[in-house]
């Protein structure tokens, strides 16, 4: 039986973003190893390609994700390239196993709002922890803003 082949890393400015798996890859091999608190956030152009990557050392407990969403969710920018963000924090130190605290579907809001106001789609938002990914938006009732998830 052979070995399942690896998941490719999305290429910026070529292979759309447009699923939850495809967003994990990317973010997976840009994760510190060992984790460490840290906020990623990828930029996406208005088909759902990689544009880049923004990285912040210590931001790893969601009121500085908020922070750094609300620094880069500025119009302009990034040169009118930009049409959506991904956002995930890590968070090694969370003691629940969900990763999730009970303000962060409010925060989900916040950050939708902050992206919304600089003309961008903050698409998801990933918690890493140290028993798995969790993403808030699942908490709101909110739809899957994938695009492949708007056409199914």
């Amino acid at each position: 039986m052979s070995a399942p082949l690896p998941r490719r890393v999305p290429r910026a400015r070529i292979d759309p973003i447009d699923d939850a798996r495809r967003a994990r890859t990317l973010i997976d091999a840009v994760v510190a190893v060992p984790l460490r608190p840290e906020t990623i956030v990828v930029v996406l152009d208005d088909a759902h390609c990689g544009l880049g990557i923004v990285t912040v050392d210590g931001a790893g407990d969601p009121e500085r994700t908020v922070a750094v969403v609300e620094v880069l969710a500025v119009p302009g920018l990034f040169d009118g390239e930009a049409g959506a963000l991904l956002v995930a924090t890590v968070c090694p130190s969370r003691p629940d196993a969900a990763c999730l605290q009970a303000d962060d579907a409010d925060r989900w809001f916040e950050m939708c709002d902050l992206a919304e106001a600089a003309g961008l789609e903050l698409v998801e938002w990933f918690v890493y922890g140290p028993d798995g990914v969790s993403c808030p938006r699942d908490r709101t009732g909110s739809p899957p803003r994938w695009p492949a998830a708007r056409w199914a």
